[in-house]
């Protein structure tokens, strides 16, 4: 198992092979569903099948090299049992930001400062292995608990796009935050890895 960085209460890792059955669970089981676009939908109900498939594809995901810094990682407790994800990316009309997703998975496990703690130390771990100059988040007018995990880690409110989209009769806010690498205040210690740009 791959460590990236570590907290008292939380581990950021590499995906494991026996991670897969609690991730299939998790695509159509959990609060987190209601707030992470679910407008999108991209799981639906899964049958026997897809499910399956999806294990297949979680599995093979798991071999290989893996990119560093990494593209995505899981957050597990001090017992490794996996709580759910992080995962950065890059927007076409944005190049110059790295924007970071979380999403705590296990419902038990919400409203104890673990997903702040864990999005805390990604971006220790990205502004650690990349030039990147600024990291963005992405969130919604409906969802006050991303919100506030965002301000907490020092991320600031840079813009808010107005009835960004239509969902459930209700227009709903697109919340835009940015942290600059020279605001940074994050003190955690990433695991080895080469210094890379992407």
């Amino acid at each position: 198992m791959t460590t990236l960085i570590s907290s008292p209460r939380i581990i950021l890792r590499d995906r494991l092979p026996s991670d897969a059955d609690r991730y299939i669970y998790w695509l159509d089981h959990g609060e987190w569903l209601e707030y992470d676009a679910p407008w999108e939908d991209n799981f639906g109900p899964l049958t026997s099948e897809r499910r399956e498939e999806l294990r297949q594809g979680f599995i093979e995901s798991c071999g290989g090299e893996q990119p560093c810094p990494r593209r995505r990682a899981i957050i597990a407790d001090r017992e490794n049992c996996p709580l759910g994800w992080v995962n950065r990316y890059r927007l076409e009309d944005a190049p110059g930001t790295l924007y970071v997703g979380i999403d705590i998975c296990e419902d038990d496990r919400l409203n104890r400062g673990l997903g702040t703690e864990a999005l805390g130390l990604w971006i220790d771990y990205l502004f650690a292995h990349t030039d990147t100059q600024r990291i963005g988040l992405e969130t919604w007018s409906f969802n006050p608990r991303m919100i506030r995990v965002a301000e907490k880690v020092g991320l600031e409110l840079e813009r808010v796009k107005r009835h960004e989209i239509e969902w459930q009769d209700k227009a709903h806010d697109l919340w835009q935050f940015c942290l600059r690498r020279s605001e940074w205040q994050g003190g955690e210690k990433a695991g080895s890895c080469e210094r890379a740009s992407q």
